[in-house]
């Protein structure tokens, strides 16, 4: 059912979801601004570890703090969800804003004290928060035509992509002239104006519903993504898929900081760049691609071709070459993980749609926690380590969809 409260007339009006994509990219700009400047922060002395602290313990670390935004997404979204069910769209997503304003103001806080401990702790909370995310979508269903949905989502993974491009742009320069701790306060004044236009833009699409909300449900419902025998391996492979790129995406920065000693303003247009590139493969060649081939192959086939580039990585020494091997690897990671969701979602019916993509959220969120984590972690071993691993969990996720009937 077409939900007309949002836009105050029965014309569909495309400007009013703007103050909405605004909010998906300022959430996915604050996270790469984390993405971008925590690896050089940490590993060389900026006084929030001891001078005395191993390059591995050091690593270690960076892939604990970059796992906790994303652990607190993943625990958060399933009730969020349901309390925005509960108690309507709107008043659940302005909450959880004054808590994302809430939190950024004490990450910039946890940074200016030089408090790693803090500064973890923050990190977490404010991924809970920034589990609104899921709201946003809800409200964009809730809003929507079914004809205009699919147009009205891409638009809302490309502000995802654009939030990747700005925060390090942003990130790096402000970081370098004026301390780690100015970008958060940026990010909190966009989410301060982000709320304030909501507040009196945003009509009500879902109200109040007098029933009382099975939390418990929303994750027991998770576990369908082990028991759904017809979907349950695509379900594997875009786990895969999910820590595979995320996770070289969380290690990557550590790389060339440690290999090229990257100063803050280089690696984080070299992060730019990554964003980019994705984006091209989502909104450009993807396009391309999906009009002669099915999703099946192109996910086999991207699959493979972006693991064995990304092991590739370390292979060349010279600085250029991981712009090549890196950008051309994020483009092919970026239309597997686009075409195999796909591939998911065209074998459930119209009724399981939500649940299902919800489910794959889930595992997006989840796999980039672990990522982050397991990538730190393989790092405090060797430096190139993660790379190669991940590289071929992404191959292995491509031969894997073999075994997964093409029709």
């Amino acid at each position: 059912m077409f939900h007309s409260q949002l836009f105050h007339n029965k014309d569909f009006d495309l400007g009013r979801l703007v103050p909405l994509y605004m909010l998906i990219i300022i959430a996915y700009l604050g996270y790469a601004m984390m993405v971008t400047l925590f690896p050089p922060m940490l590993l060389l002395d900026n006084g929030f570890v001891d001078p005395d602290t191993s390059k591995s313990t050091r690593t270690i670390l960076i892939g604990l703090l970059l796992a906790l935004y994303p652990l607190g997404q993943f625990l958060g979204s399933p009730v969020i969800g349901a309390l925005s069910d509960r108690f309507g769209r709107k008043r659940v997503l302005l909450i959880t804003l004054v808590f994302s304003i809430t939190f950024y103001c004490l990450i910039a806080v946890a940074l200016l004290m030089k408090s790693l401990h803090f500064l973890m702790i923050v990190c977490f909370f404010a991924g809970l928060s920034e589990s609104h995310v899921s709201i946003v979508q809800s409200v964009i269903a809730d809003s929507s035509k079914p004809e205009d949905r699919g147009r009205l989502f891409a638009y809302m993974y490309a502000c995802m992509s654009m939030g990747y491009i700005l925060g390090p742009l942003i990130g790096g320069p402000m970081a370098i002239h004026f301390g780690y701790n100015s970008p958060f306060w940026f990010v909190l004044v966009l989410l301060i104006i982000a709320a304030i236009w909501l507040r009196n833009s945003l009509g009500e699409t879902h109200p109040s519903e007098q029933k009382v909300v099975d939390y418990f449900k929303t994750f027991k419902n998770f576990t369908t993504v082990f028991t759904d025998k017809p979907v349950r391996r695509i379900y594997f492979v875009n786990f895969l898929l999910f820590l595979s790129i995320l996770g070289f995406f969380r290690v990557i920065q550590t790389y060339v900081v440690d290999t090229w000693n990257m100063d803050v303003d280089k690696e984080s247009f070299f992060y730019a760049y990554l964003g980019f590139m994705c984006m091209i493969g989502n909104t450009v060649i993807i396009g391309m691609l999906t009009k002669r081939f099915s999703n099946w192959l192109i996910s086999i086939v991207c699959s493979v071709i972006g693991g064995l580039l990304m092991i590739s990585v370390v292979l060349f020494k010279p600085e250029f070459s991981v712009f090549i091997t890196a950008g051309t690897s994020g483009v092919f990671q970026a239309i597997a993980v686009g075409t195999c969701c796909a591939l998911l979602s065209t074998r459930v019916s119209a009724e399981r749609q939500g649940s299902v993509m919800g489910n794959n959220q889930a595992l997006f969120v989840g796999g980039e926690a672990i990522g982050a984590f397991t990538g730190g972690l393989l790092a405090s071993l060797y430096i190139p380590l993660p790379l190669v691993v991940f590289g071929a969990v992404s191959i292995f996720a491509g031969l894997l969809l073999l075994t997964v009937n093409k029709d």
